[in-house]
């Protein structure tokens, strides 16, 4: 006869950050020339972070896309699919947990931390996004959309070589990338800019918002058939039958009316 224990929420943290300070001191230990600024050069998380992450000194756990730029950049793999595979224990479960979609679907999105960097703009991030469509966007979208700084930063972009010009059309280097989830919320307001509810009566857009005091087993439900719905839309959106002109976007998201800083529970 055997007992089997139930790590608690508290016990899981604490594993996951002492894992993460593993994996940290382990890589400045290959590297002993790399410093703690230069770490948080490449991966984009803040000098003082990795600090509380070696010291074990994180108040509460650490969030998805901290964890994501820091094991991105130690691992060397920008593909989310093969990095969340590698990755094992409490993080590996964490982030499979996070970004089930990729790994379920094994989707070849990239997560670039400089891409991220350079993404944070608001006209890049949109200019980009369109660029990455299947069909690409054009300089005159852009220009009618952003005027004069759209065109501005496509040439930056075409600069960097970040975004490719291929028979009068325009197109991004990497189209299945990812954003930082922290950048993703930042640019949010940008796309909800798009929405246009006095344009109901042409079929192309759909509103709902809807909120309900939950237990914990009904957002887990709620968040099953967001999943669920994500996966949908995504294979809609790659089905050649589907493939068009028109660029689209959907949003999916839930959360607590509340500021609790409880960081990947109810993931």
């Amino acid at each position: 006869m055997f007992a089997i224990r139930v790590v608690t929420l508290e016990e899981f943290l604490m594993t996951l950050c002492e894992q993460l300070k593993d994996i940290v001191a382990m890589y400045f230990e290959r590297f002993p020339k790399m410093s703690i600024n230069g770490l948080a050069q490449k991966s984009k998380v803040g000098a003082t972070t990795i600090r509380r992450i070696l010291n074990n000194d994180l108040k509460g756990a650490p969030a998805p896309h901290t964890v994501l730029s820091i094991v991105s950049t130690i691992y060397k793999e920008r593909e989310l699919s093969k990095l969340l595979s590698k990755v094992e224990g409490p993080i590996g479960e964490m982030l499979r947990e996070c970004y089930s979609l990729f790994v379920k679907e094994k989707l070849d999105h990239k997560y670039d931390v400089d891409l991220n960097d350079i993404l944070s703009d608001r006209v890049n991030y949109l200019i980009y996004k369109l660029a990455a469509n299947k069909k690409g966007t054009t300089k005159i979208k852009i220009v009618e959309l952003f005027g004069l700084l759209g065109e501005k930063r496509l040439n930056s972009l075409l600069n960097l070589g970040l975004i490719l010009e291929k028979d009068e059309a325009i197109h991004a280097k990497d189209k299945n990338f990812s954003l930082d989830i922290k950048i993703a919320k930042k640019l949010l307001p940008e796309l909800i800019d798009f929405y246009k509810p006095e344009e109901v009566a042409k079929g192309k857009n759909l509103f709902y918002s809807l909120s309900e005091s939950l237990n914990e087993d009904g957002i887990k439900k709620i968040k099953e058939i967001q999943k669920e719905a994500v996966k949908k839309i995504y294979e809609a959106m790659n089905c050649p039958f589907y493939e068009g002109d028109i660029p689209y976007f959907t949003l999916n998201m839930s959360d607590t009316l509340t500021y609790e800083n409880n960081h990947g529970a109810l993931q």
